[in-house]
């Protein structure tokens, strides 16, 4: 398979990066000085697999399209408006933050459009998300989809918006009010270097919820919705209909996942990965 990648800065090439390990990659960039710069940071043993240039009409020759160009709605459209008379291979957007829908409902081909958001390093962050508009055609997605596992990453199809970004959006929300309030930056670090970043990376803030115990964590929340009467707080309803079904978490056998009979074999994992990930085991 050959991979056409659109924009040579810091994405496009960790993009091309990832890409060449397994497939040949034609770079283009309309600026030759980026392309040098590319060429010097790319590991020698995957230039071989990497064509450079500055012609979008290379692109004729290629099975998937990858934009990596500069994040400003109408660059983005000029650029996929010009390329998908040229293939008729799937064009693939790197944005993070501009609505899908508002770049395929600019494009004659909207249906093999996609986003397909890099994590930065791309050839180092396992996680890709693909993010489809309400025209994606679901055949192009499976295709994509398809691609990205067969290069290792871990693969998320999120609907019309990035999940990253709503996480990212809210912890740093958060965060800034904490500041405002008086909180030392440092400490803001701290806790989620030394804890929340700890549970989260190893389990997930979901699956980290499973071993607290739903139970606990719907009447911690009710208590703290009444104390402060702000609507974050208040327990959701997938959460109450948990509680009702019995469905609490793995000293129930399930929560959000399941469990099985082995749940004390389960904690002991626990511990050890969090031994493990500290350098303590």
């Amino acid at each position: 398979m050959k991979v056409f990648v659109i924009g040579a800065g810091l994405m496009g090439r960790g993009i091309a990066i990832a890409i060449a390990s397994k497939h040949e990659v034609v770079l283009q960039d309309v600026s030759e000085k980026a392309l040098e710069a590319a060429r010097e940071q790319i590991p020698e043993e995957l230039l071989s697999k990497i064509e450079f240039t500055t012609t979008l009409e290379k692109v004729k020759d290629c099975d998937i399209v990858m934009e990596a160009v500069f994040e400003d709605l109408n660059t983005k459209v000029e650029v996929l408006r010009e390329v998908e008379r040229l293939t008729n291979a799937p064009l693939c957007s790197n944005t993070s933050v501009i609505s899908v829908d508002d770049i395929a409902e600019r494009l004659d081909s909207p249906s093999r459009f996609l986003g397909v958001h890099w994590m930065n390093p791309p050839h180092v962050m396992p996680l890709v998300e693909i993010v489809i508009s309400r025209f994606t055609d679901s055949k192009t997605v499976a295709f994509v989809e398809g691609f990205l596992r067969e290069l290792g990453k871990e693969v998320v199809v999120c609907k019309g918006q990035s999940l990253v970004n709503r996480f990212n959006a809210a912890v740093l929300s958060e965060a800034s009010r904490m500041i405002e309030e008086g909180v030392r930056a440092e400490d803001v670090d701290r806790v989620w270097k030394h804890h929340l970043g700890l549970l989260y990376t190893l389990f997930g803030p979901l699956g980290n919820l499973d071993y607290i115990g739903l139970d606990v964590a719907y009447y911690a929340s009710l208590y703290l919705y009444k104390r402060f009467g702000d609507e974050k707080f208040k327990p959701p309803e997938w959460l109450q209909e948990k509680i009702k079904k019995g469905e609490v978490g793995v000293k129930a056998g399930k929560g959000i996942y399941e469990y099985g009979p082995k749940a004390y074999e389960e904690r002991v994992e626990r511990l050890k990965k969090l031994l493990r990930f500290l350098g303590l085991e």
